[in-house]
């Protein structure tokens, strides 16, 4: 039944055996395996947990354990029952690639690196070719290591564009992936990404689809289809960028479609985006099918909420599914796919010469603040003290709250410069969503300022209720270089803690400076390093000063918040490119 698809009769049956033999492990093994294809990660754990202990030695209850356990984000525990199965079966050149995906994940390149090659060894897929070749590490460990394996996956993707084609059917099957970490090195990503595009269209050739109404002219007066997709509609960064548009965006104008892919999540901000939506559609994580039921909306405007984040909707973006299809900031880089028409931007955000950054057209909004709908966060009531998090009331308290691979090697001498010159100063972290991104981290800190890496502290992962309390309690939040915070410095703004902020080049770098520009009080943002240390100290220490500016910021962030302009301002944005699109087609 399980081969059949029948997954209902299957999962019967499996819990029938079960009951005549609870210790058959084959049941336990199978009754995982169909959790994970449909998604429910935690019974798929549990499942495969048990066919482990029954079956410690068969390396499939291994190999299964440690994929629900990567779906699940408990990366450390999936690479040991990888490297388990390695040792049950060595010559299984999957098991060996698949340690080298949960290695990497956990920032061990070089025994990622290692993995790769003994699984290539064994076969030589293309697959483990392409993830050798494109290895880096979400914990830079220095600006030297970072432009080291830069260039090392340059001159790989050069190679394996002169070289004889490989060939892949489905980069989903092969398990490939995005270059999501390239975001946060503070470059320009555009000629790799450009590198990265055209070799997956090389060597998958079944991502060129295109769909026949795109060369069709659209209805004369009617109303503009657009679709809104992401996998991660939900209590999530995109998730809560992403809601407003659909409750504002005009429906005498507009019919608006939220895309999700499966596996869905169930809470308050997907169950939000239903609501308002007026059409959800839910596509499964299968290029094909998704292409099929997409293109079946014949939609003019396909909105990729974020590209880059995770390997679907990378991949998906390969195909012409709608005459214009663009993105924005959710993941706030270059795609380099061709099919991928605009970047949505924001004037505020981009410097003279921008468009050199971007391989799609760059489309400017104008004058906006951020480029989402943000609904104000709700402080929980009774507010939290700092003791609630085990800080003390008497420390000068600078937070940096973000995911830790947006920490930088550029970032270290200016948290050690603020530490170094406020003898009172601590900085609090967050672990990391992968427990040795944390190890990794603390090793560079070490390294790097060992004189006050001892008032540094790791706080664990907050709820999002918990996390914008968390900030108010704080005197500073200092915001990453080259990759700024975007919903943690609306948060921010929410409570009146002071961000302090130097914009850089690239787009990326300059989201919190546009949110104080759009408000008129830019006392927080820095022209140097010395700057950023000077006005993060003088916050951090001075309470007059602080409580001054918090104020400021109170009176002001309405501009933040709700802002209907951002809705405008995407409106005038489906207007005009589909009109252009229109004149393409002949029209």
């Amino acid at each position: 039944m399980h081969r059949l698809n029948r997954l209902d009769d299957a999962k019967s049956l499996y819990r029938q055996a079960l009951e005549l033999a609870p210790a058959q492990p084959e049941a336990w093994l199978g009754l995982g395996v169909l959790a994970r294809q449909v998604g429910v990660v935690d019974a798929a754990v549990q499942s495969l947990g048990r066919a482990v202990e029954l079956a410690p030695d068969v390396p499939e209850c291994r190999i299964q354990h440690a994929g629900a356990l990567q779906e699940k984000g408990l990366v450390e525990q999936a690479a040991e029952e990888f490297r388990i199965a390695c040792r049950l079966r060595p010559n299984d050149a999957s098991a060996w690639e698949q340690l080298g995906v949960a290695l990497q994940g956990m920032g061990d390149v070089d025994a990622a690196a290692d993995a790769y090659r003994r699984a290539y060894r064994l076969v030589p897929s293309a697959s483990a070719r392409i993830k050798l070749a494109t290895i880096v590490s979400p914990i830079i460990a220095s600006r030297e290591a970072m432009l080291s394996q830069r260039e090392a996956v340059e001159a790989e993707l050069a190679s394996l564009l002169c070289e004889p084609a490989l060939h892949i059917d489905d980069p989903m099957r092969a398990g490939l992936w995005t270059n999501f970490f390239l975001a946060y090195h503070g470059a320009n990503d555009r000629s790799l990404q450009l590198m990265y595009a055209a070799l997956y269209r090389r060597v998958c050739p079944s991502l060129d689809h295109v769909s026949p109404h795109c060369s069709r002219p659209r209805e004369p007066g009617a109303r503009i289809r657009v679709g809104l997709l992401s996998k991660f509609f939900h209590n999530h960064s995109i998730g809560r960028t992403s809601r407003g548009l659909f409750a504002q965006l005009s429906r005498t104008e507009l019919d608006v479609t939220a895309i999700f892919v499966a596996p869905t999540v169930d809470d308050n901000c997907s169950r939000f985006i239903r609501e308002h939506a007026e059409h959800t559609l839910v596509v499964p994580q299968d290029l094909a099918r998704a292409r099929s039921m997409i293109e079946a909306l014949e939609l003019d405007v396909l909105f990729y909420q974020d590209i880059g984040m995770e390997p679907f909707t990378y991949f998906l973006g390969f195909s012409r599914l709608a005459p214009v299809q663009c993105v924005s900031f959710g993941h706030p880089d270059t795609t380099g796919i061709p099919t991928i028409d605009y970047f949505v931007s924001n004037d505020l955000y981009e410097l003279p010469g921008a468009a050199a950054h971007y391989s799609e057209e760059l489309f400017l909004l104008h004058g906006l603040g951020s480029l989402a709908y943000y609904y104000r966060p709700d402080l929980p009531q009774p507010h939290k003290r700092r003791s609630d998090f085990g800080l003390s009331e008497y420390d000068h308290l600078y937070i940096c709250p973000q995911n830790l691979f947006k920490f930088h090697p550029d970032m270290d001498e200016l948290v050690a410069g603020i530490l170094r010159h406020d003898i009172l100063g601590k900085l609090v972290v967050l672990e990391g969503r992968i427990g040795h991104w944390t190890e990794l981290l603390r090793r560079r800190w070490n390294t790097a300022m060992p004189d006050v890496i001892d008032r540094v502290l790791f706080l664990p992962r907050q709820n999002p209720a918990d996390y914008v309390a968390l900030i108010a309690v704080a005197d500073v939040m200092l915001d990453t270089l080259h990759f700024n915070g975007m919903n943690s410095s609306l948060d921010a703004m929410s409570v009146g803690t002071p961000v302090v902020t130097l914009p850089g080049e690239f787009q990326r770098g300059r989201h919190t400076q546009a949110m104080y520009r759009r408000m008129g009080a830019i006392d927080s943002i820095a022209d140097g390093s010395d700057d950023y240390i000077a006005r993060a100290v003088s916050f951090g220490t001075d309470r007059v000063r602080r409580d001054a500016f918090r104020a400021e910021i109170l009176w002001r962030n309405d501009v933040l918040f709700e802002d209907s302009s951002v809705v405008r301002e995407f409106e005038r944005f489906f207007r005009e490119s589909v009109a252009r699109s229109e004149t393409g087609r002949g029209r």
